[in-house]
């Protein structure tokens, strides 16, 4: 008999940390499909996505060719928690969607998106003047 997800959730305190690291290692070995059940069981679960979350998740719908349905996550996200909670791009977010778009894995309609959700002092920043 092989471990699921109850086996898991069974043995393990689940944080979210935890959550990331489960729902990384899925979408990294061809298991989207166990990575978006993942994701979908957080909230229940009473754990909010972070960051990390996100990014490995719009990163997973890409590698799957699931091109629409992260660009409607990263929709999503944008208005639910960047603007709900507060959240906003870091640079591990930013690097991971430009090289997606870069890879044309993403429309490059986002980068628009993209340049409206970099807060102003990271822009001014030295290292994005040309």
């Amino acid at each position: 008999m092989q471990p699921n997800v109850i086996t898991y959730n069974t043995l393990l305190n689940l944080d979210i940390v935890v959550y990331n690291i489960l729902i990384d290692g899925a979408s990294k070995n061809g298991k989207f499909d166990i990575a978006r059940k993942l994701f979908n069981e957080l909230r229940v679960r009473g754990l909010q996505p972070n960051v990390w979350t996100y990014n490995v998740m719009i990163s997973g719908f890409c590698e799957e060719g699931l091109v629409t349905e992260a660009k409607e996550f990263f929709l999503r996200w944008k208005r639910e928690e960047m603007e709900g909670r507060g959240f906003s791009l870091d640079t591990s977010t930013v690097s991971m969607l430009l090289d997606h778009i870069k890879a044309r894995s993403l429309d490059a309609s986002l980068l628009k998106l993209i340049g409206k959700l970099v807060p102003k002092e990271e822009v001014d920043a030295p290292c994005f003047r040309v």
